[in-house]
């Protein structure tokens, strides 16, 4: 008799698009080709399944596993992992540093330093709810491109909007924002715990990034590597301040499915093998959210309506961003998973697990 494999999954794929392999080999794609037909190939062992699908040129977004009758039957969430595909690191880094992030706050905790426990605690929440977030975002992709299809007009190379599509950029919006705070408390605690002796700045409590630019990145000639790191993410054209630039035009200027273009999707077709072709989903995002949030700010964008009016309505005319929204979320978790785990290297306190026993028994009684 064949030994079932450890867990179902449903393997969310970019663009909405899902392969969803039970306890065999089998691994089905969802939804049908655009050829109509249904779609299958078999794996060659249960961890190879990624493998299996990097080389078809799928990119992973996370996995759903399924492993109890609960999750199957909907009574507790599955048990979702965003997949990263880093050189050099494990696939499950967002889940391993949270978990970090957890036990440097129990470390804390144990040694009586309120701001440290806070604070790890605060990020290690932050990281599972942006995990989460990337899960929404895929959610909606799927939700969106499945009742598109139910419609049956479906075409590659089109662009619509629907009442699913606010929800899809919706889902990214909020994304945006907690990423942004992930950021934030992550540079909390380094100019705490990684920089407070290095500098006499003179603000006391930093709880931006902004601020740890201004204050310490700034005034550091000869950085270490991770300074370095921050120094580039953070500057003018860097990752950090890219991010910042998206919360920054949502929070202080306008939501994205009113930036300066029409919310949409555009239909595309993601090439398995010859003869072999997906439907996914496109949905672009701002190129320069810093422009539009100035053109707002300073009235410009509103000084003549026409060409308020005509920026709003590029699509019709088929100037569309090129960043997709879940690819960005994508790489942009990745990068802050690992500014997280090399921040949590460099924790003067080391990690401790949180130990059910004797001495915590109270604590065991009150959950």
């Amino acid at each position: 008799m064949e030994q079932k494999w450890p867990a179902a999954r449903i393997i969310h794929l970019v663009g909405g698009c899902r392969a969803l392999v039970n306890q065999d080999k089998i691994v089905h794609f969802l939804p049908i080709t655009i050829e109509g037909k249904e779609w299958q190939f078999e794996a060659n062992d249960y961890y190879g399944v990624y493998q299996d699908l990097k080389s078809l040129g799928v990119q992973i977004v996370g996995v759903d596993f399924y492993s109890h009758d609960l999750e199957i039957d909907g009574c507790v969430p599955p048990d979702w992992r965003t997949y990263f595909s880093r050189e050099g690191k494990t696939f499950w880094s967002a889940e391993e540093t949270t978990r970090k992030w957890r036990n440097i706050s129990n470390a804390g905790f144990k040694k009586k330093d309120g701001i440290l426990w806070d604070t790890a605690s605060r990020i290690s929440h932050q990281l599972r709810a942006c995990d989460w977030r990337l899960r929404d975002i895929s959610e909606a992709y799927s939700n969106q491109l499945l009742a598109k299809l139910k419609q049956k007009d479906f075409i590659v190379g089109t662009e619509y909007a629907d009442g699913f599509t606010r929800l899809t950029y919706l889902s990214l919006q909020s994304f945006l924002v907690d990423a942004c705070i992930l950021r934030d408390y992550l540079s909390e605690f380094a100019a705490e715990y990684l920089y407070k002796d290095m500098i006499d700045f003179k603000k006391t409590r930093i709880t931006t990034m902004s601020n740890l630019r201004k204050y310490v990145l700034k005034n550091i000639s000869v950085p270490d590597k991770l300074t370095r790191e921050l120094q580039i993410a953070s500057d003018d054209k860097g990752w950090l301040t890219l991010l910042g630039n998206y919360r920054n035009l949502i929070v202080h200027s306008a939501p994205l499915t009113q930036a300066n273009v029409q919310p949409l999707s555009l239909c595309r077709q993601l090439k398995i093998i010859d003869g072999v072709n997906i439907p996914i989903l496109h949905c672009p995002i701002p190129e320069k959210p810093n422009e539009i949030l100035t053109a707002r700010s300073t009235g410009v964008y509103f000084d003549n309506f026409s060409n308020q009016l005509n920026s709003f309505a590029k699509a019709a005319t088929g100037n569309i961003p090129t960043i997709d929204g879940i690819e960005y979320a994508i790489t942009v978790l990745e990068k802050l998973v690992f500014l997280a785990e090399e921040i949590a290297k460099r924790s003067l306190v080391a990690p401790e697990p949180l130990i059910f026993n004797g001495s915590n028994s109270k604590i065991i009684d009150n959950l």
